[in-house]
This record gives structure tokens, sequence and C-alpha cells, in this order.
């Protein structure tokens, strides 16, 4: 009988995106990622998640209000990742428009392909359709501001001049199918391992070169 390899902690390999964080804050999102894993998030309680970060509740409830504060708060925090870079403070070329592409296309790559957000996600599909919270919450938080972050790049590339004409959530509609693929479903499967950091700015690349090309100014 072939041995069971067993799977490596998350911690070992991967950076979290709650790392950086105060050390309480930091303990009670942990603790939380900890117990949503083993729970799942209908059956994950408060008082579990402060027991492990050894917090009291009134401390818990005082730095996120509910466990639904503490979710959004580990969604946002990885969600705010990607949005770092993408503000640039102007796109005077067609160069700069390539770089605010590329460099979203990098920031969404690396904290989506992150081990812990992943786990995030299949805990959402878990769980849904029978329980959807997690999943409006992973929306809210994460998917709708990084959307709206590449829109609003693409606006003012059109704005600028420097691509084509056409509805801009369309053309970030294009522009995300393009870079991501089929990759999560191969990632959330387990099939796939993440991809390193060139492989992330080579698909990020691709899809800025892709994008521009379909829809030259």
């Amino acid at each position: 009988m072939p041995a069971v390899r067993k799977k490596p902690s998350l911690a070992a390999k991967h950076p979290s995106p709650i790392d950086g964080l105060p050390e309480r804050r930091r303990a009670i999102l942990m603790a939380a990622v900890g117990v949503l894993m083993e729970k799942g998030y209908a059956r994950a309680s408060t008082l579990e998640i402060a027991t492990r970060a050894r917090v009291s509740k009134r401390e818990l409830y005082a730095e996120f209000g509910s466990k639904r504060g503490i979710l959004e708060a580990l969604i946002a925090t990885s969600a705010a990742d990607m949005q770092a870079p993408l503000t640039p403070a102007e796109i005077g070329d067609r160069h700069a428009l390539a770089a605010a592409l590329t460099g979203y296309g990098i920031a969404v790559l690396t904290t989506l392909t992150n081990p812990y957000v992943l786990a995030m996600y299949r805990l959402a599909i878990a769980e849904a359709p029978a329980d959807t919270e997690l999943g409006e919450i992973l929306d809210v938080n994460g998917r709708q501001p990084n959307r709206r972050a590449l829109v609003e790049i693409v606006r003012r590339g059109q704005a600028a001049g420097f691509v084509g004409s056409g509805e801009p959530e369309r053309l970030g509609q294009e522009f995300f199918a393009i870079l991501m693929g089929d990759l999560m479903v191969w990632l959330l499967l387990g099939v796939s391992a993440p991809p390193g950091a060139p492989e992330i700015a080579a698909r990020a690349e691709r899809a800025t070169e892709a994008l521009l090309a379909l829809h030259p100014a």
C-alpha cells in the first residue's frame, strides 16, 4: 500500500497576508484560519477562536465585532495587498499603462495563489450553496474592490488615448480571463502547485500584451 503523503503546513513554505499585523490582531486571525479549516465557517465559534488566540471574547469582539467581522478583516487584509500597487498617479504614456496592468496582474496572482487565500476559497465552495455567507464576504471584500481597481486602470488608459474604446468593465474582464486562464481551477483542486514569481510575472506580461493588442488605441 502506498504511503499516505502528509500535507505540509501552510506556514512552513508560504508567508501569510496577516504576518505584518499587530500582535493581538494577527493572533486572532491566525486562530480563526485554523478553526475555519477544521470546523468550517458555520460551525466555527468565536469562543474557540478566542481560546486559541489566547485572548478573551471581550478582546475579540472589541477588535472585530463579530465572527463575520473576523472574516471580513482576514479577506480585506489579503485584498489590500492586491490594491496597493493599483493606483498610479498618472498614465502619461503607453509604457505607464502597460506597467500598471502588469503590476495589477502580478499583485492579483501573487495573492490569489497564496495557499491561505486558496484555503478560504475552498472553504466557501465546500459550504455553498447551503451557506453562502463566506462567499459573499469574499465577493464584497475581495473580488469587487480589486475588479474596480482594474477597471479604473483601463478607464485611465482610455482617457489618455493608449487603449481602444469599449466598456472598461468588459476590457477588465478580458484581461482577467487571459491572466488567470484555468489556473484557479487546478489550484483549488490541488492538482497544480502555486506558480513562482517568474511565472507570475510572465503571465501578467502576456495578459497585458494581449489586451493592448486586442484593443489598440
